[in-house]
């Protein structure tokens, strides 16, 4: 559940900023908006302090997730992480630069002008940074939903900065600013990740075959359905979106002690276990299940 809850509090951080942004230089622009200037002034700082919530949570469900362990100096130290360590890095550095923004903006009053805006203007690189972050370390980078929210925020930031710096804004312009987003967001999609520190140290052991206990992690009317647990020493972790008896979506990751982590897919699941891929590997878990939903069984990746 943590997982999800990271997940969605950082897209909905992201959603969040994008808003805050277009809404700050519609106002540097000084736009014509029905609303008095002090109300959407009091729109864009309750934007800001919202984002910095999600920001709080998304971190914090990171650091109570067992699947793929994060420690505190993870989450504050940029760069640091096994996980891929240069796309989690500028979250880290869009989180401690939206915090240094939100500080001084706490002390604005006590702040000469020019420096409190130069200091604000960081929020341009806060948004840019948590774009690559959630393209280059979200884990629903690849599905046509999240890439269609992404793009639809980047053309709304973009589009702000052209009516807000261009001497023009016609059709032919801003066709193809949109066109050259949605580029620059599926090109940051698809790039390759380098694979982490530990696994390329380590790497993932394979064959493998390890003894399985785990649980089945479920709530009444909930069609997500988790088996969380462990394989031998690796952390082990499947979610399962099953909606009236048919798998939908689907999640496998394995957590290794070197730290070295695969992810992928289920493309099977029964009473008896289920198979699926991880990373480059084929998985199969054979189980039983019993009456208060423990998993007792074997785990085989080759």
């Amino acid at each position: 559940m943590t997982w999800y809850i990271a997940r969605s509090g950082g897209i909905l951080t992201y959603l969040l900023l994008s808003t805050s942004v277009v809404v700050g230089v519609a106002m540097s622009a000084r736009a014509r908006v029905r609303w008095p200037r002090f109300a959407v002034e009091e729109v864009h700082r309750f934007l800001a302090i919202l984002t910095g919530v999600f920001v709080a949570l998304h971190g914090g469900a990171l650091l109570l997730d067992k699947v793929v362990p994060t420690s505190l100096t993870q989450v504050v130290v940029p760069f640091g992480t096994s996980y891929r360590p240069f796309a989690v890095g500028l979250g880290v550095v869009a989180a401690e630069l939206m915090a240094a923004v939100g500080i001084s903006n706490l002390l604005r009053k006590r702040l000469p002008y020019r420096l409190w805006r130069r200091i604000h203007y960081l929020t341009i690189v806060v948004w840019l940074a948590a774009t690559a972050h959630g393209l280059l370390a979200g884990t629903d980078r690849a599905d046509s939903w999240f890439l269609a929210l992404t793009a639809a925020a980047a053309c709304a930031v973009a589009l702000a900065f052209l009516v807000r710096f261009a001497k023009t804004s016609e059709l032919p312009a801003i066709a193809g600013l949109a066109v050259a987003t949605v580029v620059a967001v599926l090109g940051l999609a698809f790039t390759p990740q380098a694979k982490s520190h530990s696994a390329v140290a380590k790497g993932i052991p394979s064959p493998y075959e390890a003894p399985v206990t785990a649980r089945v992690v479920a709530s009444s009317g909930d069609p997500l359905v988790s088996v969380v647990g462990n394989a031998g020493a690796a952390a082990l972790r499947a979610d399962l979106l099953v909606d009236n008896g048919v798998l939908g979506a689907t999640s496998l990751q394995l957590r290794f002690p070197s730290g070295a982590t695969c992810r992928g897919t289920v493309s099977s699941v029964a009473n008896s276990g289920l198979s699926g891929s991880c990373g480059s590997h084929r998985v199969s878990i054979s189980w039983t299940i019993d009456a208060s939903r423990r998993i007792a069984g074997s785990l085989r990746l080759s």
